[in-house]
């Protein structure tokens, strides 16, 4: 059931990621914006890599389940992009 749950919110950030790249493609004020908030996004990503110890009690999840949705974040990421430089 746990796996179920991660599938389905892969897939929606999968969705999410190509609707910030195809409002991004619609006008270069919006591909900006986009990249700001993908700047962000990058930056507290990275900043849960190098605080995934003290994320982890704060959350209070195992630090292999925070890596493994921090590694799930970076493919969405990944393909997201992908959806948006092959349109």
């Amino acid at each position: 059931m746990r796996a179920m749950y991660l599938a389905n919110y892969f897939v929606a950030g999968c969705i999410a990621f190509s609707l910030l790249g195809w409002v991004a493609s619609l006008h270069p004020i919006a591909f900006r914006a986009v990249l700001c908030f993908l700047v962000a996004i990058a930056c507290a990503w990275g900043l849960s890599w190098l605080l995934d110890f003290s994320l982890s009690k704060l959350l209070k999840i195992s630090v292999a389940d925070l890596q493994a949705i921090l590694i799930s974040g970076l493919a969405m990421l990944l393909i997201g992009l992908g959806m948006f430089l092959c349109s």
